[in-house]
């Protein structure tokens, strides 16, 4: 026989084993209950989404005597939700059977807008684009003649009205009167509201600080206001954004001081962090038909003490050699930067030789994620085609560029867009060999579905040359494809027009190119890669042919740039190849 044990209560074994018992969670149910809901489909989603019969429904920490609360104060509820929709007579029948809850709500008429006065007080009324600044409040009043009184459209409408003044001239301004008048037998509301836009504030001084490597005329010289100028939001922003993309300065802060403010003038603070004064820059990169490849780039941000940036940089191939000369001047009042460039590059590949050698002025502005290029360049250049045919090419070209982008992250891209188009041309005459047209555009797309992992990228490229000798045209105003950003399984620019006789490919006067990729997170910075490329550069679109290649890759998002590493295989040759890059898939 077996023996029991018995343990008395004061035993220490017993007394841990209830204390264990008494800590051990207790499994939370919500309440099983239903609501059924009658009530006009206007109004319905209110309650569903407000309403704390419903809010609270799944609520483990609910009881049965929160539910009683709940429902006793319902029909209250209800009452006070519609009123800020414009119903203020409203009938609520509630009744419960159990665990079974009936609700039904009959709205009634809503209350009607038929009357708004908005009144506009202070030293606006002085200002000679008075109207407009009433203009600018009406386009954002939200409650209209006829309109439904809804308390989000009035607090709206309060809004609106007071931005017009804080964005210009008057950033003291506020709300002296608001006041909403209901008729309860005709249903009928007047709205008034007052608006005091205070004094016509002036910028004073700009205070910087955290300058020591650069002079200050580099911020101001950004600034499109002065002392004395009138407030604008506008322009503090311009300045920020201007600070912002500037390369002497890694971290920037513009604001008003208010707490500065003498009378109606406020200084405006800008706190910089600045760059080092140079910068070198070392790369390598690989890919096969291509080969080893580096790059040396050093720059200086204080040319002359006056914060003029110059660079150099040299990249070099085998095959091919470029050396890069750049002088920068900050951007100016107007949004607009200048720079000059300065570049001799040599090729030997695809059995052509090309030497030339372009200088460049340009005008840049940049406004938020947009950027507009006008530039004048003279290029002169000689091409050699498998040392039997020379071509000696000159032309004084005017280019126009424009760019976006518009990404959650240049670093990390996983939505948005980037878009490029450049419109070019030569004139002929004295200083060109012949009259050329040449546009060119490009983009990319991120996308990343919410419905799977991972982040599509979609990317087109096209170009063409309208000219009156082909043959004159600067080769490097003409289209060549393959390699890396173009149709990967092929070598760099080996798609172009191919000389029947020698085997030479030259640049051809249309270019098309697409992509394809799909990218899967397999880590927190590492992506793999499908892809599929596509493309050709040719004579024209009746001669061009889609060159067609797919692969693999592997994606590091390094904290510089994302990596690239891509096997891919060119239809065509029917040839494998690799290559390794950094930067971005534009």
């Amino acid at each position: 026989m077996g023996a029991l044990l018995f343990l008395p209560v004061d035993c220490p074994i017993m007394s841990r084993f209830l204390l264990l018992l008494a800590c051990l969670p207790l499994s939370a149910h919500a309440l099983d209950y239903h609501v059924e809901l009658e009530a006009p489909s206007g109004v319905r989603e209110v309650l569903l989404n407000h309403l704390d019969l419903f809010t609270l429904q799944q609520d483990e920490a609910l009881s049965a005597l929160d539910l009683d609360n709940i429902v006793s104060g319902t029909a209250g509820e209800v009452r006070s939700l519609l009123e800020t929709e414009g119903y203020f007579e409203s009938a609520v029948r509630l009744s419960r059977e159990g665990d079974r809850i009936s609700l039904q709500v009959i709205p009634g008429e809503p209350v009607i807008v038929m009357e708004v006065d908005v009144t506009l007080q202070g030293a606006v009324r002085q200002q000679p684009d008075f109207s407009r600044f009433l203009s600018k409040v009406m386009e954002g009043w939200a409650l209209p003649d006829r309109a439904v009184f809804r308390q989000e459209d009035w607090d709206a409408s309060k809004k609106a009205a007071l931005k017009p003044f804080l964005l210009d001239r008057f950033p003291l301004a506020k709300l002296t009167g608001s006041r909403v008048t209901i008729d309860p037998l005709t249903r009928h509301a007047t709205v008034a509201l007052t608006v005091d836009s205070g004094p016509l504030i002036r910028f004073g001084t700009l205070k910087t600080e955290g300058l020591s490597r650069y002079p200050e005329s580099i911020v101001s010289g950004m600034a499109s206001f002065g002392a004395g100028s009138p407030y604008s939001q506008a322009a503090i922003v311009a300045l920020q954004s201007a600070l912002e993309s500037d390369p002497h300065f890694t971290g920037v802060v513009v604001a008003p001081l208010w707490e500065e403010r003498v009378g109606d003038v406020v200084p405006v603070g800008v706190t910089l962090t600045e760059q080092k004064r140079q910068k070198l820059d070392i790369g390598l990169n690989y890919s096969t038909g291509d080969g080893f490849g580096t790059r040396l780039g050093y720059e200086h941000y204080n040319l002359f003490k006056r914060g003029y940036t110059g660079s150099v940089a040299y990249d070099w191939k085998a095959s091919r050699q470029q050396l890069d000369f750049g002088l920068g001047f900050g951007q100016g009042g107007d949004g607009y930067s200048h720079s000059v460039n300065l570049q001799q590059r040599h090729a030997e590949e695809n059995l052509t030789i090309t030497d030339a050698v372009e200088a460049g002025v340009f005008r840049i502005r940049q406004r938020g994620n947009i950027e507009a290029r006008y530039g004048l360049e003279y290029l002169v250049e000689r091409e050699q085609v498998q040392a039997a045919q020379t071509r000696n090419n000159r032309a004084l070209i005017l280019s126009f560029g424009w760019t976006k982008r518009a990404m959650d992250s240049l670093l990390r891209p996983t939505s948005g867009y980037l878009f490029e188009m450049n419109v070019s041309g030569a004139g002929g005459g004295m200083v060109s060999d012949t009259r050329f047209m040449r546009g060119y555009g490009r983009g990319a797309l991120y996308w990343s579905p919410a419905f799977m992992r991972g982040t599509w990228l979609t990317r087109l490229e096209l170009g063409q040359v309208w000219a009156v000798d082909a043959q004159a045209v600067p080769a490097s105003r003409l289209f060549q494809a393959g390699g890396v950003n173009s149709v990967r399984g092929y070598d760099y620019q080996s798609l172009g027009v191919k000389n029947p006789v020698s085997g030479a490919i030259t640049g051809g006067r249309v270019l098309g190119t697409a992509t394809l990729e799909y990218q899967y997170p397999i880590r927190q910075d590492w992506r793999l890669a499908a892809f599929v490329d596509g493309g050709d550069a040719a004579d024209s679109w009746q001669s061009f042919r889609l060159a067609r290649a797919q692969g693999l890759g592997l994606r590091w998002l390094s904290p510089v740039a994302p990596l690239a590493f891509d096997v891919a295989y060119g239809a065509r040759d029917q040839r494998w190849r690799w290559n390794l890059n950094l930067g971005l898939a534009f």
